[in-house]
Order: structure tokens, then sequence, then C-alpha cells
């Protein structure tokens, strides 16, 4: 039985205040991280996950905070986990536009946390995985994650999202910026955000055109959508597009790949953590050693490569 068992059980009946506590405990990392989630994970599986990814300043949580308001009207329980860069001082996530979500900070039916990147590249928190199982097992019908922005490394989100949703603006440039960033071939759905400015039906067109060139064997080709997120212009299109998405995803093989592929993200993600957490306890414990060999590697006694391999061994990570 897990000692967790009494604060799971009040998060699968509804209390936020539990699910909070839990969040927090997977989000920094503690001891009890993992026995969380090895209870919870046979719960998960019903949720519906969705990434919004795009450049900075493309207005993402602004559509996130409508499509939110658009859930709930349709009294679906929604969770949102936007992952904001890493505060240089606490080490926290710096909230940034998380204050345009506070109208459903009462709303029980709507859980809504920051992560902070902590350094980990692909636009995602490495706690993120985790928290989408314990907020997929607790019942939440859409999981939004927001990433930090997008870039050539930060498409991790494809890992997670059953649905990915490229967020754009005209004007930006974003079409080429989005082919080098392989967004093209992870987004599910294009969205031209802030179409009221000029040059919307430019970005719009090009990136159909980069659609038009990349048509592959996916089953699915990804609709170029417009929206005014601040006024809720196109978020019922955008709506529509998720649904249908997802229903074919389930009418398809494409739903056994995807769950195949993000098996094997999560397992590669808890296989890193371990091997991490190994090494920084062993550093601990064999402190004075280590500084040792750094200074040896600082004093050009020694390279970095070969004391690394030697501190591995220590694991039994490297037979050489």
């Amino acid at each position: 039985m897990s000692h967790y068992n009494p604060l799971i059980e009040r998060a699968l009946e509804g209390n936020m205040l539990a699910l909070g506590r839990l969040a927090r405990i997977i989000d920094d990392g503690e001891d009890g991280a993992g026995e969380i989630i090895r209870s919870i994970y046979r719960r998960a599986g019903r949720a519906h996950v969705v990434g919004i990814t795009g450049p900075p300043g493309a207005g993402k949580s602004t559509l996130v905070n409508g499509l939110v308001r658009r859930c709930r009207k349709e009294g679906r329980k929604v969770a949102v986990l936007a992952v904001d860069p890493t505060s240089p001082y606490s080490g926290g996530a710096v909230l940034g536009d998380r204050i345009r979500m506070q109208e459903h900070a009462t709303d029980p039916g709507v859980f809504i946390r920051s992560l902070a990147t902590r350094g980990h590249m692909g636009g995602l928190s490495r706690s993120a995985m985790p928290l989408t199982i314990l907020l997929d097992a607790v019942g939440h019908d859409l999981i939004f994650l927001e990433t930090v922005g997008v870039g050539q490394e930060e498409v991790e989100v494809k890992d997670l999202a059953h649905t990915k949703v490229f967020v754009t603006v005209p004007g930006l440039g974003d079409g080429i910026q989005a082919m080098k960033a392989g967004v093209l071939e992870i987004a599910d759905i294009l969205l031209v955000n802030k179409a009221d400015l000029p040059r919307a039906d430019l970005t719009v067109r090009d990136l159909e055109t980069m659609v038009k060139m990349a048509e592959g064997d996916r089953g699915w080709t990804p609709p170029v959508l417009t929206s005014v997120a601040s006024e809720d212009v196109g978020l019922a299109e955008v709506m529509s597009s998720l649904t249908d998405h997802y229903r074919f995803l389930l009418d398809s093989d494409f739903l056994h790949a995807w769950s195949l592929s993000t098996a094997e993200a999560a397992v590669r993600e808890a296989m890193r953590g371990a091997a991490e957490a190994g090494i920084m306890d062993l550093l601990e414990r064999e402190r004075a050693a280590f500084a040792e060999d750094v200074g040896k590697v600082s004093l050009r006694e020694e390279d970095p490569i070969t004391v690394a391999r030697r501190w591995l061994a220590k694991l039994g990570l490297r037979d050489d």
C-alpha cells in the first residue's frame, strides 16, 4: 500500500488541495514522486492531451485561456501545464502570461500549474510527463501543454501530446522558422493568431504552401486556421479541429503508434532521471574525492572524459 494513498484518494474525489500537493511533490522531484506515479499509472490513458507551441508573443496563453473557457461551458474538466522560463534567482517559473488565466483560479474543474524549464531543453519541463500522467489519472478530459517557446530543439511536445497546435502571428516570418524547427513534421493544426493584423493572409498562404510540400503518409492534413484569441474569434473552429483530430486518431492505427512512441519516451526519461539521481547521490557521498578529481582536470593532469568514465564506472554504467 502506498504511503500516498490517502492523498491520492482525495485527489481522485476532486480535492484540489490534495491534487496540488501531489503535483508539487512530482514537480519538485521529491522522493515520493515515483511512488505516486506507480500508484496511479494504470488509471491514466483517457485524457486528450493537446500541445500548444509557437514563438513568444504568439498569444499562446490567451489562446489556452479561451479554449479552457469553451471546454468549461461544455462541462469538461480541464488541466493546463504551462512551461515558463526559469528564474535565475529562485529556480522557479517566471509566471509571465499566467496572470491571464486567473479567471479560472477558483473553478474546481480547472487545474493550472506553471512549470519551470530548469535548464531542460525541448520546450517542456522534465516534470511535464509525470504531471500529465497524474492529471490524466484523476479524471481531466483535456490537458493543455503550453511550451515555453519554439526553436530547433523544442519539439519534445510530440512525445506527450496527441494533438499538436503550432501558433504563429503575421509578420514574424515564422513559416521558414517553423520549417527549420521541425514543427511541420509534428504539427497537427497550424494556427495564425492575431489574424486582424496586416499580412495575415500572406502568413496563411505561406503555411498552406508548406503543408502541401510536406504531405506524407500521416493520414491527416494539418488545417491552417486563423484566430483573434483575445476576442474569442476563431476558437470554435480550433475546438472543432481538436475534436476532429482526436477522433481521427481513435479511428486509425496512428494512436497505437503514438502510444508506443510515448511509452518509449517515458521509459527513456525515467532512465535518465534515475541515472542523474544516482550520479548526484554518488557525488554527494564522495564529495572530497570528486573535488580532488575536478582539481586534476583544472590543472590539466587528467581530461574530463576519462574522469567522467571513472565515476560512471562506480555506478556500473560503464565497463571500460
